[in-house]
């Protein structure tokens, strides 16, 4: 009987021994990897309105990975560097600092970065920890990857090797300064993607993520949507995908692979988490999460306040400056109805004499508040370093450019001035415009030329707006906060009507699918978890 104990209790200690083994194993054998995500951050480094801050996202996702600490990297998914006084004025280094501090491990180049010059952009990789990424970003004159990009970079993480390959929209090509892109071209993203991802496969890569500035949405049932799709399907041997540009909190998969966007302006965090086999050697389960910041606790880094407070006391006293008072909001809406863009659309036309002012609508980027307005108030609203021109634009170009401009679901409303305009926007483009009116009372004439004021984005064929790259007689007339700025001193007082009759469109109601569709991105954007 005890010689029976004692074979039991040897093969109960054997038992768990067998179990202890089974179990590290298993912990061997399987690797937990996390990848975090902010995209379109648009140097929103400043709480402010429902701007979280960059101090608290760091907190924020300081916390997230301590979750797993040895097995999470940090990815920028494009234009975050501009967009901001607070990142302007110093050229987006204060953002570039602040990722570093974060321990961003890439970050890849959206449309925006080509806010700046060449050379900016330059100084900026050579001040970051990380690098930037752009596959398809290649010289003008050449298929190389043009400096300072990289395609890639190779990360270790938990024993794991990671390739992390950058991509940028073709949308850059109309989105971007036409001249900051002179030195370089961008390809379509499927024309070099697969041949990067099959180069990192043979140097031993055990996990790929696409870091993409390319938009996506989701659709009915979650599926994703949008412009990264046709690159999918031309793309294998992918693990995980991060999108951007759309400013879209995304959550999903397409196929078996995850697809995370995580809003913008630093409201949002993405969560790829990915569980690797040793012995399968491969992906072997996939989740994604959008985590909203306004959802979760307030978590500040401190230490990123600190580093920021001289920043912000800098600006603040260089562009407080009250310029004129305003008697009532002038609201901004990018694809409806801009009354701060008609008010500075008219100030341009009547301060230059023109026949007509346009501005693209994605230049417009904030509202006029009622009482005080300051420099800082001007800048948020023009936060992009334009310059404006008048020229001579022939009648059937200016046509083109109101077909293309109004109604056009790619780009945000055309703003304008000394035209009173009847449209369909139901129509496609060539067939939207039924009436167009001057100021003068006289009809658009296809042969005349009349003077146009506008900025060097649309005269540069941005937005798509290339048939205002037919004018004629170009002058440069300076950078448009400067006369904007002039015009508001002047002013003093500002008392503009809420509405007026400058655009009559054809009613439309909203589909009930596109409605569906509007309620499970904004569902996406209080962190539904799927799988």
């Amino acid at each position: 009987m005890i010689r029976l104990k004692k074979c039991s209790l040897i093969w109960l200690t054997l038992l768990l021994l067998l179990i202890a083994t089974a179990v590290n194993a298993a912990e061997k054998n399987f690797v937990e990897i996390d990848i975090y995500s902010v995209n379109d951050f648009h140097g929103h480094l400043r709480a402010e309105a429902a701007d979280p801050g960059i101090a608290v996202l760091s907190g924020v996702i300081n916390e997230l990975m301590k979750q797993n600490p040895v097995g999470s990297l940090l990815l920028g998914g494009g234009d975050m560097f501009s967009g901001t006084i607070d990142a302007n004025e110093y050229q987006g280094l204060p953002v570039v600092t602040a990722m570093n501090k974060m321990g961003f491990s890439a970050n890849t180049a959206g449309n925006h970065i080509f806010d700046y010059p060449l050379d900016v952009i330059k100084r900026q990789a050579a001040a970051a920890n990380f690098p930037i990424l752009g596959a398809n970003i290649v010289e003008a004159a050449g298929d190389r990857v043009a400096e300072p990009f990289k395609p890639y970079v190779m990360l270790q993480r938990n024993g794991l090797t990671i390739g992390i390959l950058g991509l940028t929209t073709v949308e850059t090509k109309g989105k971007a300064s036409q001249f900051n892109l002179q030195k370089v071209k961008i390809l379509p993203p499927e024309q070099i993607a697969q041949g990067y991802v099959d180069e990192l496969r043979r140097q031993g890569v055990q996990i790929i993520v696409l870091l993409t500035h390319i938009g996506s949405s989701q659709g009915e049932n979650n599926g994703i949507t949008g412009e990264i799709v046709p690159i999918l399907q031309k793309i294998h041997g992918v693990d995980a995908v991060v999108t951007g540009h759309s400013h879209l909190c995304v959550s999903g998969t397409y196929g078996d692979i995850p697809v995370i966007q995580a809003g913008c302006h630093g409201e949002a965090v993405g969560r790829i988490n990915l569980l690797y086999s040793m012995a399968a050697q491969k992906v072997v389960s996939a989740n994604s999460r959008v985590y909203k910041l306004s959802e979760l606790p307030r978590v500040q880094d401190n230490a990123m306040e600190r580093f920021l407070e001289p920043i912000f006391k800098n600006i603040d006293s260089k562009y407080n400056e009250i310029l004129a008072v305003n008697s009532q909001v002038l609201t901004n809406d990018r694809n409806g109805e801009s009354r701060v863009g008609d008010f500075f659309m008219d100030v341009l036309k009547n301060g230059f004499k023109a026949d007509v002012a346009l501005y693209n609508g994605g230049a417009i980027r904030d509202t006029l508040p009622s009482g005080r307005v300051t420099v800082r108030d001007l800048l948020k609203i023009f936060p992009f370093d334009s310059t404006i021109y008048t020229a001579e634009v022939k009648g059937s170009d200016l046509r083109q450019v109101l077909e293309h401009g109004i109604g056009n679901p790619d780009i945000s409303r055309l703003r304008f001035s000394g035209l009173q305009i009847s449209a369909d926007i139901r129509r496609e483009e060539g067939q939207r415009i039924s009436s167009v009116t001057l100021s003068d009372g006289s009809t658009l004439a296809d042969e005349k030329y009349y003077k146009v004021i506008s900025n060097d984005f649309m005269f540069s064929g941005g937005d798509g707006f290339y048939s205002l790259q037919n004018a004629r007689h170009l002058r440069d007339c300076g950078k448009d906060k400067t006369f904007f700025a002039f015009a508001l001193r002047s002013l003093k007082m500002v008392d503009y009507p809420a509405h007026d009759e400058r655009l009559q469109i054809k009613k439309q109601g909203v589909k009930n699918n596109e409605k569906q569709i509007f309620q499970i991105q904004r569902e996406l954007c209080k962190g539904h978890q799927t799988s």
